[in-house]
């Protein structure tokens, strides 16, 4: 059964589709660029997809041309072509994607996958507001300070040791947050995926390490000036921080910078 999905263009199928699979906990690599020519638009460990602007037969096989140009460049991911079910010419399409299968190619027609079809129906659904004046379970500081409140026999040596804890629970989910941001700017950097390593460094932006913060900025600054050029520059910019500022920002090779 088809369901009717409408998507403004092709970018905003292929930030929902992404956003799905990181759901399904993928990490998704956006916009690849490949050796001869062209990208791949979403890389996963597990495949690479590829999102014509339509599924129509000409669109199908053109892409089907991508793949196989860019195919011994990711051995180990499954090609995919997804998109939506084309409104003229959908028989077509379906033939074509029964003829692909034994060559490993796979097509998704994706308003007739029950999972990203649900994701999609949550995902363009508004959240109901919520009545004003009511606490909500997002905000548990202020249902903390309503027990407070109520509870007047909670002495002031209580509450100097819980202010002291949340500042250390804020501190570890603030490392954590920027290893985690780190863990996905060197996985991008490493495929030159300009979308997601922009979106780590804005994270890092927001670190409360100094040196974090401004190898970040510097960073930014020379991928918007050179574009995919600049991803050269991510150690030279680690190393100069950490002779100017004795920071210690961990230095990885590249095979780019071999």
């Amino acid at each position: 059964m088809t369901v009717a999905i409408e998507l403004a263009n092709i970018d905003d199928l292929r930030t929902a589709l992404g956003r799905w699979l990181e759901d399904y906990g993928y990490s998704v690599h956006r916009q690849v660029p490949c050796p001869e020519e062209g990208v791949v638009d979403l890389l996963t460990s597990v495949y690479a997809i590829y999102c014509p602007p339509t599924l129509t037969p000409t669109d199908l096989w053109a892409t089907v041309d991508k793949i196989q140009l860019h195919q011994t460049h990711f051995p180990d991911q499954r090609p995919v072509i997804a998109g939506l079910t084309p409104e003229t010419d959908w028989e077509s399409a379906q033939a074509i994607a029964e003829q692909l299968k034994p060559k490993g190619i796979e097509i998704w027609f994706l308003d007739q996958m029950p999972p990203f079809v649900e994701y999609y129906t949550q995902l363009t659904t508004e959240p109901l507001p919520q009545p004003q004046g009511q606490l909500t379970r997002r905000n548990p500081l202020a249902g903390c300070l309503i027990s407070l409140g109520m509870a007047a026999i909670l002495s002031a040596s209580f509450w100097l040791a819980y202010r002291i804890l949340d500042r250390h629970q804020m501190q570890t989910a603030s490392n954590s947050q920027d290893s985690r941001a780190w863990e996905q700017l060197h996985s991008s950097v490493e495929v030159w995926d300009m979308d997601t390593t922009l979106t780590s460094l804005e994270r890092l932006k927001a670190s409360r390490s100094p040196c974090v913060s401004q190898f970040a900025e510097r960073f930014e600054a020379s991928l918007r000036q050179q574009g995919a050029e600049g991803f050269r520059d991510i150690n030279p910019i680690k190393r100069a921080l950490n002779m100017e500022n004795s920071c210690r920002l961990d230095i990885r090779e590249y095979d780019f910078s071999q």
